[in-house]
């Protein structure tokens, strides 16, 4: 109703973006903010508080990794890191606090896959929100909310971008409700693309 009033918030040129975006991952809405980084980021946030847990892929981008030890383990949630190339593996390590399953396939760089599908139905059955970081392969080669998945975060700085001129990320989500939460998140944090990348 506002319009276009402040672009934070959002802005007509990061707006049609992330309706591309969302529109070739099979989603119903996109962020775009600075980098990938941000989009894992906004993901946690969005989705995990202190006293919950995440199951995470031990083969996880080293940036994720980090994030998940240095920052958000000292804010008080928990982290198992497990191989998710075996489903039996994430359904055996979740918890009663477990609130998100965090998927990265292909990995980077390792390229080791998972099967999106199997541990979409464990997160489904338990009511846990499913992430896949999908930047290795893009929507070109896979789309992980066709695979049951939640969410989908990409690294637009990769080959989304093509010759990596410009820095990017997006959290895309696959209904309007995990689409209204990431959304607020992004306002909150004040991380959008800007209008210039």
């Amino acid at each position: 109703d506002k319009g276009f009033s402040y672009s934070r918030t959002a802005n007509p040129t990061v707006q049609m973006l992330e309706e591309k975006v969302a529109r070739i991952e099979n989603g119903h809405g996109a962020i775009c903010v600075g980098t990938g980084m941000s989009a894992t980021a906004s993901c946690i946030n969005g989705f995990m508080n202190a006293g919950d847990h995440c199951v995470m892929t031990n083969c996880s981008y080293g940036g994720t990794n980090r994030i998940a030890r240095e920052q958000f383990m000292n804010l008080g949630m928990e982290f198992s890191f497990v191989d998710f190339t075996d489903p039996q593996n994430v359904a055996d390590a979740i918890k009663p606090n477990t609130k998100l399953i965090f998927s990265e396939s292909p990995t980077n760089p390792t390229l080791k896959i998972a099967d999106l599908s199997a541990i979409s139905e464990i997160a489904k059955d338990r009511g846990i929100v499913h992430v896949c970081d999908s930047t290795f392969a893009t929507p070109y080669i896979m789309r992980p909310l066709d695979h049951g998945c939640d969410l989908t975060i990409q690294s637009l700085t990769k080959y989304y971008d093509g010759p990596n001129m410009g820095l990017g990320g997006a959290l895309i989500s696959a209904t309007p409700e995990l689409y209204e939460r990431t959304k607020l998140v992004q306002n909150m944090h004040g991380n959008i693309m800007s209008p210039m990348t």
